[in-house]
This record gives C-alpha cells, sequence and structure tokens, in this order.
C-alpha cells in the first residue's frame, strides 16, 4: 500500500495524505438481530477528513463507538495507528483513547464546573503532572483558537449553544489528538453558527493535520469539511468520493443525500 495519497484542492493546489491511521476492513455490530454493521470497509489517512453519512438509525454512531473501544465489534478488522481495537487491554485502549479526541452531539460538558475547569479535566486525568503554569497556558492557547478565552470562567449555563460546542470541540483539542471523531458537531445550531464550527473543524485540521470522521447530516458542513465522504446505508460504505463527484453520482440511494443540496 502506498504511503501517501494525493488529492488535488479547489484552488488546484496538490494536498498530500499520509499513511492510514484507521483501517476497517468487514466490520461487522449487530444488537440481537439488529445488524447494524454488516460488511462495514473504510481507510482514512492521517490529515483527511472523512464525513460518515447516513439515515438515523443506520449505525454512524456505533462505528464511533467501535473506533474508541466503547462497543466491541463481532467481527472483521477495526486497526487504529495499526492497533486491532478488540484485541488491546484497557491500560492500551485507554492510551490509544489519549490520542483521540471525541465531540459529542450535546457537547457534552460538565455542568458543575466553569469552562476552565472542563478543559483543565483532561489534562488532569491524562496530563502526565504538567505544572499549574504549564496547564494555564494550554487551557488559555486552547480557548484562543476556538474564539472563546473571554468566557474561561463562565459556567456552561451561561454558554449559548454554539459556544458549548466551540468548548467542547476546545476541550476535545486541548491533548493535541491525532484524530478526531465528531458526533453530530452542527446539529440543534442555526445556520450561521453551524457553518462557524464547520470552518472552526476545518482551521483546526489544518493547523494541527488531525485525521477526522465525522458524522452528519448537515450536507453544507459536509461541503466544508469533507475531503472524501462515505455513504452509509444497510450497513456497508455503499459508495465513497469527494462532495462534487457524489453529487453527480445518479443512484438514486446516494442521489437523496443531495437533493437540498446547492
Amino acid at each position: 500500500m502506498e504511503a501517501t495519497a494525493q488529492e488535488k484542492t479547489k484552488s488546484g493546489a496538490v494536498r498530500e495524505y499520509g499513511e492510514p491511521i484507521i483501517e476497517i476492513a468487514h466490520l461487522q455490530k449487530s444488537f440481537g438481530s439488529n445488524h447494524v454493521l454488516t460488511d462495514f470497509n473504510l481507510s482514512i489517512r492521517r490529515g483527511e477528513n472523512v464525513v460518515v453519512l447516513g439515515k438515523s438509525g443506520c449505525g454512524k454512531s456505533v462505528l464511533i463507538k467501535c473506533i474508541v473501544g466503547l462497543l466491541s465489534y463481532d467481527a472483521g478488522s477495526l486497526k487504529v495507528f495499526g492497533k486491532e481495537i478488540n484485541q488491546l487491554k484497557q491500560k492500551e485502549l485507554d492510551e490509544l483513547r489519549a490520542r483521540i479526541g471525541f465531540v459529542f452531539q450535546s457537547s457534552a460538558l460538565y455542568d458543575s464546573m466553569t469552562v476552565r475547569e472542563n478543559l483543565e479535566f483532561p489534562l488532569r486525568r491524562h496530563g502526565k503532572h504538567k505544572s499549574k503554569e504549564e496547564v494555564n497556558r494550554l487551557v488559555e492557547e486552547t480557548l484562543e483558537n476556538v474564539g472563546l478565552l473571554h468566557a474561561i470562567d463562565l459556567m456552561p449555563v451561561e454558554l449559548s449553544g454554539g459556544m458549548r460546542k466551540r468548548i467542547g470541540l476546545a476541550r476535545s483539542l486541548i491533548l493535541k489528538p491525532e484524530i478526531m471523531l465528531y458526533d453530530e458537531p452542527t446539529t440543534g445550531l442555526d445556520p450561521i453558527t453551524a457553518e462557524e464550527i464547520s470552518k472552526l473543524m476545518l482551521a483546526m485540521q489544518q493547523k494541527y493535520n488531525t485525521s477526522s470522521i465525522i458524522i452528519s447530516h448537515d450536507m453544507h458542513c459536509a461541503q466544508l469539511t469533507a475531503n472524501r465522504l462515505a455513504v452509509m446505508i444497510d450497513g456497508i460504505n455503499y459508495a465513497q468520493g469527494t462532495f462534487d463527484e457524489l453529487k453527480k453520482v445518479t443512484d438514486p440511494k446516494v442521489h437523496a443525500f443531495f437533493l437540498n443540496s446547492h
């Protein structure tokens, strides 16, 4: 397998991606008689954003929970950083999770903690004995990146929906993860705020060269953030390509996702 892949951007420049960082082959996951992932295949390279599209309940969130080991899969292979997730011991899984940022649909902030304390939490858990000065610097730098340094001492209840999303993103970024997993990052936001969050995700990819899987129904978010899209239908990667490539596909199952996109 080649070590890099290239993509021509809209400006005509060529962007190179590194080695595969997530490799999913023939993945299967069922809940009783409900076969959610039947034969799912997807490879994501270092520095690449991949948006996974699919109808509600089709298994998109199940996929990213398998990637971080929150769910075990029934068959197939799922390698992250070259390691088979189902074979990792708890300590190895914890070490791997420290390299992955997970942005929940609800932002999942701790309501009893200030913004500062929310960002300090992962540093205390995984930060390997950083000094108070180092922690303060990292918290302020990360909040600056998402444009919310002024909110450092606010409580989550004092934040708007868009601000909560930004703080959730900041908390996930503070450990400088190599992989970001976004679960419906723009759900519940007005169009202007949703676009701001999408552009922020893109800026973080470019700044830190992160690899991301973005679960989304928001086609504008997909158009802004995706280097590639994967369409999940009936538990498989039914079609994949760039936004413009898939928009031209005449298969009605794929075309249905693009009916209202511009």
